[in-house]
């Protein structure tokens, strides 16, 4: 039966879906790493990240408490999620399989912290309209908005989105995992005969190397030579 190579992402190549989603973490990364570094060095003011309506006093306060701890966490996080994002896109051209286990644990860590925050959130749930309220970067019309649904049908529309986001890190957790447990299989299938170099489909068979030029020397041209030495008839008068 011929085998089939594994897919992702509507029948796109087992490495495709792993490579975008390594591009989109740099991406992030580069952009956190920059504006963290705009924000630490006062090369852009914090007033433009805030509403107009919130108060000077309330923008000061609350820049100058948050900004050592949550500006240099962004900026730590943005060079890790850079790191690895590059160790993916290496692993991936280089068919080096080790290099996509860092990218994997971000991936199940972050789907732990979903369903963290999920069950938290049921937990806490009576008092999610006080956290609505206490949202600072919420515009007032959202506010107001979600204050108005019934408590029953909020209930639905943000667990069926959290569920829905928890589906598509389960997809990518296990996008990641073919690509790696592919590019695994072939490299173990070239480590057991080195001699044998297979295609790109493995159900038209292997191809063999030729034999060197030292090796058919060695061979006789002539395979059908008698081996044994007959001695001549003995001489009778």
């Amino acid at each position: 039966m011929r085998s089939e190579r594994p897919t992702c992402c509507c029948c796109l190549h087992v490495k495709v879906g792993p490579f975008m989603l390594a591009v989109l973490f740099m991406v992030g990364g580069f952009v956190s790493i920059v504006m963290s570094s705009l924000l630490l060095s006062n090369a852009v003011q914090p007033e433009s990240f805030f509403p107009d309506d919130m108060a000077e006093d309330d923008v000061y306060q609350y820049w100058h408490t948050h900004k050592r701890s949550t500006l240099w966490f962004g900026l730590g996080n943005g060079v890790f999620i850079t790191l690895i994002s590059s160790l993916s896109i290496y692993g991936l051209v280089k068919n080096r399989p080790g290099f996509l286990l860092p990218l994997f644990i971000v991936q199940v860590f972050n789907f732990l912290c979903t369903i963290v925050y999920i069950g938290s959130l049921m937990f806490y749930w009576p008092n999610v309209k006080i956290n609505i309220l206490e949202c600072r970067h919420m515009p007032q019309e959202w506010k107001d908005w979600f204050l108005s649904i019934d408590d029953r049908w909020l209930a639905v529309i943000v667990f069926s989105i959290l569920f829905v986001v928890l589906f598509i890190k389960s997809y990518l957790i296990s996008m990641v995992y073919r690509c790696y447990k592919d590019i695994t299989t072939q490299a173990l299938r070239l480590q057991r005969d080195p001699e044998i170099s297979f295609v790109a489909d493995p159900g038209n068979g292997p191809i063999y190397k030729p034999p060197k030029y030292e090796d058919i020397q060695k061979v006789p041209l002539v395979s059908d030579v008698e081996a044994v030495d007959y001695k001549p008839p003995p001489y009778s008068a």
